[in-house]
C-alpha cells in the first residue's frame, strides 16, 4: 500500500460516504488520481465496492495463544521431589484468549484467531469464548495436535516453583494460515498480537496490515525478542519491566533508567509503551509525556486489563492520562 492509498484509506474509515471531490479537495490532488488509488484499493482488497464499503461492523481481531492452566498450590511449605497436599485448578487462558475476553468485556465486538485442538479442551475455549461473545470462527482447530496446556506448581505463598508450557499448536498460525483469513483481519479497526506467535507471522501481520493499528502484548522475557526488529510497527507495545530491560539492555532501578529505557524503544521508532513495573505500577510514554500511574490496592488485579484498556482507549482516543485512569 502506498503512503497516499493509506491517507485515503484513513478518510474512509471516518468518512465512508466522502464523495471523490471531497477527497481531492482534502488531499490536494485531482478527482481523477483520486479515482486511481480509489481503483488499486479495491484490487487489493481494501475496499469491497462501490459505496467505499470496509467493514460490516467495528470489530477488534485478537491473534495470539489459547490454553487450559492448570494450577497446583500446596497448602503447605513445598519439598521438592515429593507429594504435596494442595488444590488443583483448571481454567481457560492464553494471552490471546485472556486479551480477547477482556476488550469484549469493554462492549468491543472482538474476533479471536487462535489455534485449539479437536479435544475436550479445545471444545471448552470454544465454547467459554462464544458465551463472552468472542467470534471464534476464524480460529483454527487441529485434528492433529492437542490443545495448549500451561501447568504450574505454587507454593503455599503463592510463588511459582516450576511450570511447563506445551504451546506447540500455536505453529499452526503461520503466515499461510493468517493470509487465509485476510479478509476477516483486513476489517478490523485494530489488531491485537501477542509474542506466542512465530517471529515469521508477526513479521508477516506488521508488513499485510500495516494500514492498522497493531497492538502486541509481549508476553515474556524469552518470547519479547522476536520484535526486536521491528519496533516501530506497532502502535502501541504493552511490556514488563523484564521484556523491556532484555529488549533495552538497560536494567531498570530507578526513574532515570526507566526514561532511558524508553528513549531505546522511541529511538527506534515506537509511538506508545506501557511498562508494567516490578513493585506494580505502571509506566507510560508517548515519547513526549511520561505518565507513571500508581496502581491502588483495589486494582492490583487489574494488570492483566491493561492492554485492553489501551486498545478501548485508543478507539475512543483518550490520552495518555485518561487512558490510564481507565484502570481504576
Amino acid at each position: 500500500m502506498t503512503d497516499r492509498e493509506k491517507e485515503i484509506l484513513d478518510i474512509l474509515k471516518y468518512d465512508p460516504l466522502i464523495s471523490q471531490k471531497e477527497l481531492a479537495d482534502k488531499l490536494c490532488i485531482t478527482r481523477s488520481s483520486v479515482a486511481v488509488h480509489i481503483t488499486n484499493l479495491m484490487k487489493k482488497g481494501y475496499i469491497k465496492g462501490k459505496g467505499y464499503i470496509l467493514k460490516k461492523d467495528n470489530y477488534v481481531t485478537v491473534i495470539g495463544g489459547s490454553n487450559i492452566d492448570i494450577v497446583g498450590i500446596s497448602t503447605t511449605p513445598l519439598i521438592m521431589c515429593e507429594s504435596n497436599p494442595g488444590k488443583v485448578s483448571i481454567s481457560v487462558g492464553g494471552a490471546g484468549r485472556n486479551i480477547a475476553e477482556n476488550i469484549c468485556k469493554k462492549d468491543i465486538n472482538t474476533k479471536l484467531i487462535s489455534a485449539v485442538g479437536n479435544d475436550l479442551y479445545g471444545n471448552t475455549i470454544l465454547s467459554e469464548c462464544k458465551n463472552y461473545g468472542i467470534d471464534v470462527d476464524d480460529c483454527y482447530i487441529s485434528n492433529e495436535d492437542s490443545t495448549s496446556i500451561y501447568i504450574s506448581v505454587l507454593s503455599n505463598s503463592n510463588s511459582t516453583h516450576v511450570a511447563i508450557s506445551h504451546m506447540d499448536i500455536i505453529n499452526r498460525l503461520d503466515t499461510h494460515f493468517i493470509n487465509s483469513k485476510h479478509t476477516s483481519i483486513n476489517d478490523s479497526i485494530a489488531i491485537v498480537i501477542d509474542t506466542n506467535l512465530n517471529e515469521d507471522t508477526i513479521n508477516y501481520i506488521t508488513k499485510t496490515y500495516s494500514h492498522i493499528p497493531i497492538f502486541i502484548d509481549t508476553v515474556s522475557s524469552s518470547k519479547c525478542v522476536k520484535i526486536k526488529n521491528m519496533i516501530e510497527k506497532f502502535e502501541v507495545i504493552n511490556l514488563s519491566q523484564k521484556e523491556a530491560e532484555v529488549l533495552s539492555g538497560i536494567k531498570i532501578l530507578n526513574k532515570d533508567d526507566i526514561i532511558k529505557c524508553s528513549k531505546y524503544f522511541f529511538d527506534r521508532g515506537a509511538k506508545k509503551i506501557f511498562i508494567t513495573l516490578k513493585e506494580g505500577n505502571i509506566f507510560a510514554s508517548d515519547g513526549k509525556n511520561n505518565i507513571y500511574h500508581n496502581i491502588t490496592s483495589e486494582s492490583k488485579n487489574m494488570k492483566e486489563n491493561l492492554i485492553s484498556t489501551i486498545v478501548y482507549s485508543h478507539i475512543n482516543k483518550f490520552d495518555l492520562e485518561k487512558t490510564l485512569k481507565e484502570l481504576i
